[in-house]
C-alpha cells in the first residue's frame, strides 16, 4: 500500500502538528502505510498560519517527505465548474477547499481529512 498515494489536508497535518488526537494518529499511520502528499494549497495555508503566528518552523520534516500536488491549469479548470456547482446547490465549502478538493480530484486521490463536510460535497474520498 505504500505506493498507494494519499493526500493530507491541511486540518490534519494542523492536528498532527498541534499532537491532537485523532489527526495525529490518523496522519502518523497514513505516513506508513501510504504515498502522502499535500496539495500546494495545503502548503500555502500552513505557512500562512505560522506567518500569522509570528513563529519560524523551517522545513518541516513531514513536508519535506511529501510530494506538494501544484495548481495548475487542470485544477483551474475543476475547480471554477466544482465552486459553480456546488453554490448552485447552497453547498459552498470555501474557495481554498474547493482548490484541495478540485487537486484531488484532478489526480484521482482520496483525501485524509478532519474536515469531512468540506470533502463530501466535493465527491472526494475521505480516507
Amino acid at each position: 500500500m505504500a505506493n498507494t498515494p494519499l493526500c493530507l489536508d491541511t486540518h490534519t497535518l494542523i492536528d498532527y502538528l498541534k499532537a491532537r488526537e485523532p489527526g495525529a494518529s490518523a496522519v502518523e499511520k497514513a505516513v506508513k502505510e501510504y504515498n502522502c502528499c499535500v496539495t500546494s494549497i495545503t502548503v500555502y495555508e500552513l505557512l500562512f498560519g505560522v506567518a500569522r503566528a509570528k513563529q519560524e518552523i523551517g522545513e518541516h520534516a513531514l513536508l519535506g517527505v511529501m510530494t506538494i500536488l501544484p495548481f495548475d491549469d487542470a485544477v483551474a479548470k475543476r475547480a471554477a465548474t466544482l465552486h459553480a456547482e456546488l453554490i448552485s446547490q447552497n453547498q459552498d465549502i470555501g474557495i481554498k477547499d474547493v482548490f484541495i478538493a478540485a487537486t484531488c480530484l484532478e489526480q484521482a486521490m482520496p483525501i485524509l481529512t478532519a474536515n469531512e463536510k468540506h470533502c463530501r460535497p466535493a465527491t472526494t474520498t475521505v480516507t
